[in-house]
């Protein structure tokens, strides 16, 4: 029997922490479930799952659907859709199987890639090289997440683009469904020896087709967050501050919602480094700019917003005195600053 290999490219960057990624890591749980249910899909349909952030790793290679489970996604720093994209070409070359005189290889395979951002590497030798070699090999449907997803990239891929505007975890159960729906499509598709790519009916109500290349993604400012390291357990964490959306005078008050608040503290895993991109650019922010504060997510330090004097890294700490930094071994020497004292730049990771 041909395979029909399924890969999912899956942007796991840190605007994805939290809600999204617990949505994600559900929702291929239910969409294996579902394809379990379908004797075609069964007997056709091979998955993988490719996870990119500043770089892209194979989390499963491809497998039939009744071994495959789920694996736990990773988070990692950037939106490296470039790296994505050279990975997936280099994945289809050594895992589909090629069609020769002395036997037929797989089904022409599908990649369902997933991204809420804009792109934070250089893609353009990536989407040439793709646009050239491998967009008669595959048929690409990619899903941009939310008002921010950068949709003219992807038009450049695909005409097939799909902006997914989830409210709620039964919006994302919905989506997950079209998913199941248009892979099973595909498989009887396949099975049925018809050609193209099937997609099942959009569910207008948090799906759409893009046509419209003026629908192009908005500069994500609402938003910004910071990367640290617990200096006990060496371990990273995320902490996102959300912009408070206007400015108004309240007689002798002023109050400034141009600046972010703080919105929450994430516990990561060692692997988010795997997947980071140390050799971009790193922006900054003004701590000015920033309210609130947290402790760290993974021990009992009260400050997890501490700046390496040395590589400007952020790491936790419980008060004032020496602390070794964990990212450069530096040993800094901090104090409290006083309530209006000046603010200072510190590295923002890249979303």
């Amino acid at each position: 029997m041909r395979r029909l290999p399924i890969f999912f490219l899956l942007d796991v960057s840190e605007s994805m922490a939290g809600e999204n990624l617990r949505q994600l890591q559900q929702g291929l749980e239910r969409l294996v479930a579902s394809l379990r249910t379908d004797p075609y899909a069964l007997e056709t349909v091979y998955l993988s799952i490719i996870a990119f952030a500043g770089k892209a790793k194979t989390l499963t290679p491809l497998v039939e659907m009744a071994v495959f489970y789920p694996p736990r996604l990773p988070i990692g720093s950037g939106t490296g859709l470039g790296a994505a994209l050279k990975h997936l070409m280099s994945e289809i070359d050594s895992q589909v199987i090629k069609t020769t005189p002395e036997r037929k290889g797989d089904w022409k395979p599908i990649v369902y890639l997933m991204t809420d951002g804009k792109p934070t590497d250089d893609i353009k030798d990536a989407v040439y090289r793709w646009q050239k070699y491998y967009q008669q090999k595959a048929e690409l449907i990619a899903i941009g997440v939310g008002q921010y997803a950068d949709l003219e990239a992807l038009r450049k891929l695909t005409p097939n683009v799909v902006h997914l505007n989830a409210q709620s975890d039964e919006d994302f159960k919905k989506f997950i469904d079209w998913v199941s729906q248009s892979v099973v499509a595909q498989s009887r598709s396949v099975s049925a020896n018809t050609g193209g790519v099937n997609l099942a009916k959009l569910d207008d109500s948090i799906m759409s087709q893009i046509g419209d290349l003026s629908l192009a993604a908005k500069v994500d400012e609402d938003y910004v967050i910071l990367s640290g390291m617990c200096q006990r357990y060496r371990l990273p964490y995320l902490i996102k501050y959300e912009r408070m959306p206007m400015r108004f005078d309240a007689g002798q008050y002023q109050v400034d919602f141009g600046r972010y608040h703080m919105a929450g503290v994430l516990a990561l895993e060692k692997d988010y480094y795997d997947l980071c991109d140390n050799s971009m650019a790193t922006p900054t922010i003004n701590t000015d700019m920033l309210i609130g504060g947290a402790g760290c997510p993974h021990c009992d330090h009260h400050y997890a917003i501490a700046a390496c004097g040395n590589c400007n890294q952020l790491f936790c700490i419980d008060g004032e005195g020496a602390a070794n930094c964990p990212h450069c071994q530096y040993e800094n020497n901090f104090v409290m600053a006083s309530a209006d004292s000046d603010g200072f730049d510190i590295s923002r990771a890249r979303g």
